[in-house]
């Protein structure tokens, strides 16, 4: 959906179910209320609850490196949370760190309006945004919901190689101009200055690990060893006619920067830090979140009447995003209900 489209998504949603929304409202505490329930505190008075749902989402707060305390003074730091549009920025040259899809498309609309670009390029997978007659996100919601019905559990929690990775980034693609891919290659061809990872900040130079043609080669493989095996399965269990697939996609461009970076020489000023968010349940003051800051228990927790819902890899892929918060949605809001019944 266009953003305008999902705003009127969301407003008609609540109006059809007579949801009393309050916005411009903070939590600021929620604690156990004497006898049972939550005394939960906002910015406009306390409330008190006998059921409390965590709903806040998996992006509360921007991750930052420590790095940033190293750079000059001078220079515009910003992390993708809070850029807008290419005029908020100053003239000059802009170092974008972090290749997902924040940093990506931020690459190419600056790319757009013609300003030089330096990139430091992460792991995150790039990915096609239409595979066999469908889109990306189609695939991944159709394997998340209903794969495990034909044995094919990849994109569930259970099979997540470590905890860390239910915080790992999406596939690199686009929504603009009605979805597209982003390679990397193709940004370094049209002039954008390709990078390792940022690994320390000496005297008013960036110094990038010197891995940048691997890194290159393991974006571009990843949904070939992982993604596409599940696609390809899902499609053959289920019977659906779809397209033969495409094959790998080959390029063996490599740019040619250095692994350091004079910044001052370069004109940078500016560094977007396209880094990722971290969750924050500082409000919370109930010991039920793991050494990851993660409720635990998948969103029943063991304090009665606390739920979480809408974290990414909650229960499976698609656990944060719209498309699929209304499957662990529905568990926790039968859970609520039960538990009232039982009063």
């Amino acid at each position: 959906m266009l953003r305008d489209d999902l705003i009127g998504y969301l407003r008609h949603y609540a109006e059809s179910i007579g949801a009393p929304v309050r916005t411009g409202a903070d939590v600021t505490r929620i604690a156990p209320a004497e006898g049972g329930g939550f005394n939960v505190a906002t910015t406009r008075g306390g409330w008190r609850a006998r059921n409390v749902v965590l709903a806040t989402g998996g992006y509360q707060k921007p991750k930052i490196p420590a790095l940033p305390a190293q750079l000059p003074g001078h220079i515009l730091q910003l992390h993708t949370d809070s850029y807008r549009n290419p005029g908020q920025l100053p003239e000059g040259a802009v170092l974008i760190v972090g290749t997902g899809q924040s940093g990506g498309q931020i690459a190419e609309e600056l790319l757009a309006v013609g300003r030089e670009i330096h990139l430091a390029v992460s792991t995150c997978t790039e990915a096609p945004r239409r595979y066999r007659g469908q889109d990306l996100l189609y695939w991944m919601m159709q394997l998340a919901q209903f794969g495990p019905d034909y044995g094919l559990n990849g994109l569930t929690v259970g099979q997540l190689p470590s905890p860390a990775a239910r915080f790992a980034c999406n596939p690199l693609v686009s929504g603009a101009d009605g979805g597209h891919d982003i390679h990397l290659r193709d940004l370094g061809r049209r002039g954008v200055r390709l990078h390792g990872h940022v690994e320390a900040a000496d005297d008013g130079d960036l110094v990038f690990s010197d891995d940048l043609p691997k890194r290159l080669d393991q974006v571009e493989a990843a949904f070939y060893q992982r993604m596409k095996p599940m696609f390809d399965s899902y499609i053959a269990a289920t019977g659906m006619s779809a397209p033969e697939p495409e094959p790998p996609r080959k390029d063996d461009w490599l740019p040619s920067e250095p692994a350091r970076l004079n910044l001052e020489a370069a004109n940078v000023t500016t560094v977007l830090w396209a880094t990722g968010y971290r969750l924050d349940f500082s409000i919370l003051d109930i010991p039920v979140l793991d050494e990851w800051n993660y409720p635990r228990h998948r969103g029943v927790t063991e304090h009665p009447g606390l739920y979480a819902v809408g974290l990414p890899w909650l229960t499976g892929h698609g656990s944060s995003i719209v498309a699929g918060v209304g499957r662990d949605a529905e568990y926790i809001a039968q859970h609520i209900a039960q538990n009232i019944a039982a009063r």
